[in-house]
């Protein structure tokens, strides 16, 4: 856990936040592309995922349920970092 939080506040001193936004924007990019080729047989695909990892998993999780969690995951950071 403690090497995890170090990379991540590495990064975040030395990535720019200008080259955090453009990764951001074509990790996104890439994934919608992915998702637009995803058939429903292959979305609802399901396997076992450790929910003590982390609160948005659940013990079975679809392939839908994945590319759902980043959203999941994403706004839960942005609500711990909005001010009110």
């Amino acid at each position: 856990m403690w090497s995890t939080m170090c990379v991540s506040w590495a990064g975040g001193q030395t990535v720019p936040p200008t080259a955090t936004v453009s990764l951001m924007r074509r990790t996104l990019r890439a994934l919608q592309r992915r998702l637009d080729h995803e058939n429903p047989e292959t979305l609802a695909l399901t396997m076992h995922f450790p929910i003590e990892w982390d609160p948005y998993f659940r013990p079975q999780m679809s392939v839908l349920d994945v590319y759902h969690y980043g959203t999941e995951h994403y706004d839960h950071h942005r609500r711990q970092l909005t001010l009110d």
